[in-house]
């Protein structure tokens, strides 16, 4: 060793000074050293405390403020004083309400907790003119004039229908919680005290155990380099050094403990492991499920197409078979015919079974107990893939947010339902180019269950609003088929609900669906008989399909009636504005003009004039809906000659009820 180099075995003079030198020098710096951070411990943890209490004091006047809004709101709507009285004496026994305020629409106090004489005034003081100014939640902080007390003023408007009916005011004292402010900081000065005490006699026992043989440290961490973590070193020289030894061993323990958590920590990570495995697995299943709805959803439409195409040609063919078996005597040609009729009539039946596959008749059959919040919270989760995963891969963040209400358990299908919801949902998705937010809202209303589906899109035009269930009708040009709406309308019209739509440009849509939560039992709609002959009628046909069209007016023509045809919307408006007609026949699906656009022009024009929808998409119009936009009657293709001639004879009837 040079002589530059030294030992601790060096100092031994150090040592050989007197114990209370050392003892009194450690004492001073570890008081200091305790002093110093416990009095910034002191002042962050005295603010922080003083936030907090008066934190929660603030929260607690405002969760008061907002259960006496929520308890006020009714009787405020209906003008029951009484009921507002007793809500604010109620609020006002609360601790801490210094007073409790309700402000009507007039900005005139309706009840305050603080007496009678109030009631009707407009309170003109600083504080009451800017809360009853403020559009959203207002905290004023003043003092009372008369008892000096420090206030807080919370005041809540009451909105409905986005109109501002009044507002709540809840005063709220500020004392108690300086009271409390000001006890945690005498406590926290007790504890500083006797912190610093402690610290003391530590100190003054650690100053006499520090020194420790540095020759059993050395071996100590030697054994301790070769993984040996089990020692403990018991050193007794009531000097410096045995107090080292304690931190060596609370070292060495420490390094044991860590390595116990280290070998407990990888055990858990590999279960974790296997529980990461088989939720990646579910979500895999769930994906599939969800590819598989999707295929199916799509199946479903291009059926639901096919369906209505083919009810326009099969109606062609069974009314010809039956205007020449009227026509026809010999026996042989009949048999014929009725081989094409009982043909057309069978491939009626199979149009049947494939609407019946897309879900858009309108019956109960399939119906069965279920939990609505639970078919939305599946839909949820089968969507997922889209309004998460695929969004984020594409850079965008939507969000989906739920607030469920209880809703007793109601009668449907559970599979037409998720079908509507999951085509709520992607149309959502598909309005949100850069993200957004979508919330699902759920309640009973009377006896009905309510669902609302709302979204942060691009919004729709009032014109497109007006299209949006007809079938074939999209936005989405080359993207859509414009069938996914019209089979929610068929879905939710089979459960006898409603689905409506609120929306503008640039600020999102609502979808709102009201089902029954106890399904009646439904009457098919039918028309009477003809066996008297038919009614004469000047009628006029609107169908873009030339042979239906000049099918059904055969069948008139035959039966007595004067026809006129058009093979356009359009056209036929312009023939219905220069001629007069007893009853307009339309068909639903037209390119241009709608049957729906062709009836309410004809209900507007002449309301007496019977308009009838003879339709491949019958099954699924709700009759409600169908007169509330000016349809009479609906008939669903293919239809028997018979069918025909009974709605004349019941669309005359009703004219001739009508100009009584």
């Amino acid at each position: 060793m040079n002589d530059r180099s030294f030992s601790i075995f060096s100092m031994k003079p150090f040592f050989k000074r007197p114990k209370w030198g050392l003892r009194s020098r450690f004492l001073t710096y570890m008081i200091l050293l305790i002093i110093i951070p416990m009095s910034g411990v002191f002042i962050i943890v005295e603010n922080n405390n003083r936030t907090v209490i008066l934190s929660e004091g603030k929260k607690r006047g405002l969760s008061n403020a907002l259960y006496l809004a929520a308890l006020s709101t009714p009787p405020l709507l209906m003008y029951d004083y009484t009921k507002l009285e007793q809500n604010v004496d109620e609020v006002a026994k609360e601790p801490d309400v210094a007073y409790a305020i309700i402000i009507d629409i007039n900005s005139r106090v309706t009840a305050h907790s603080n007496g009678d004489e109030f009631t009707g005034q407009i309170l003109e003081d600083p504080v009451s003119r800017n809360a009853a100014a403020s559009p959203v939640q207002l905290i004023q902080e003043f003092r009372d004039s008369l008892t000096g007390e420090e206030i807080w003023d919370i005041a809540y408007p009451i909105y409905q229908n986005s109109i501002k009916w009044g507002m709540v005011r809840i005063g709220f004292s500020k004392e108690t919680l300086k009271e409390e402010v000001a006890r945690n900081r005498r406590d926290l000065i007790v504890l500083s005290l006797i912190a610093i005490l402690i610290a003391g006699a530590a100190a003054t026992l650690l100053s006499e155990r520090i020194a420790r043989p540095i020759r059993k440290l050395s071996d100590g961490a030697l054994s301790i380099s070769r993984g040996n973590l089990n020692q403990e070193l018991s050193i007794h020289t009531g000097d410096e050094i045995e107090e080292l030894s304690e931190t060596f061993n609370r070292m060495t323990r420490e390094l044991a403990k860590n390595r116990d958590r280290k070998k407990k920590l990888i055990s858990q990570l590999s279960r974790k492991n296997v529980i990461l495995k088989k939720a990646i697995a579910t979500r895999e299943r769930l994906e599939e499920e969800l590819i598989k709805t999707e295929r199916l959803r799509a199946l479903g439409e291009m059926s639901g197409g096919v369906a209505h195409d083919f009810n326009n040609v099969l109606g062609a063919i069974l009314g010809r078979a039956q205007l020449l078996l009227e026509k026809v005597e010999n026996l042989d040609i009949r048999k014929n015919i009725q081989i094409i009729e009982k043909a057309a009539l069978d491939g009626a039946e199979t149009v049947r079974g494939i609407q019946e596959f897309t879900r858009v008749r309108a019956d109960s059959r399939s119906f069965i107990k279920m939990d609505i919040n639970e078919i939305i919270d599946d839909v949820i989760e089968f969507t997922r893939t889209r309004w998460k995963n695929e969004a984020e891969a594409r850079g965008l963040n939507i969000e989906v947010y739920r607030d469920f209400g209880e809703i007793p358990l109601i009668m449907g299908d559970p599979s037409g339902l998720r079908e509507v919801f999951t085509n709520l949902i992607i149309n959502a998705i598909d309005a949100m180019p850069n993200g957004g937010k979508i919330h699902i809202f759920s309640y009973s209303d009377g006896d009905k269950a309510v669902i609302t589906v709302t979204d942060t899109g691009v919004g729709m035009s009032t014109n497109v609003q007006k299209r949006i269930f007809e079938p074939f009708f999209t936005t989405k040009d080359k993207h859509g088929n414009g069938l996914g709406l019209s089979m929610c309308y068929g879905i939710i019209s089979r459960h006898q609900g409603k689905i409506l739509v609120k929306s503008r440009e640039g600020e999102g849509s609502a979808f709102t669906i009201r089902i029954p939560l106890n399904l009646p039992g439904g009457e098919q709609y039918s028309l009477p008989s003809s066996e008297a002959g038919v009614i004469p009628a000047k009628i006029l046909i609107i169908d873009d399909d030339e042979p239906m069209r000049s099918v059904l007016s055969d069948i008139l023509v035959q039966s007595g009636c004067h026809v006129d045809g058009a093979g356009s919307g359009k056209d036929g408006i312009d023939r219905f504005v220069s001629d007069k007609y007893d009853i307009v026949i339309s068909d639903l699906g037209m390119e241009g003009m709608s049957g729906w656009e062709v009836a309410r022009f004809v209900k507007e024009r002449s309301p007496l004039t019977i308009v009838a929808l003879i339709t491949g998409w019958g099954t699924q119009l709700d009759e409600d809906e169908m007169r509330d936009r000016g349809v009479d009657f609906v008939v669903s293709k293919p239809f028997r000659i018979e069918e025909v001639r009974r709605l004349v004879n019941q669309a005359m009837l009703l004219n001739e009820s009508r100009n009584k």
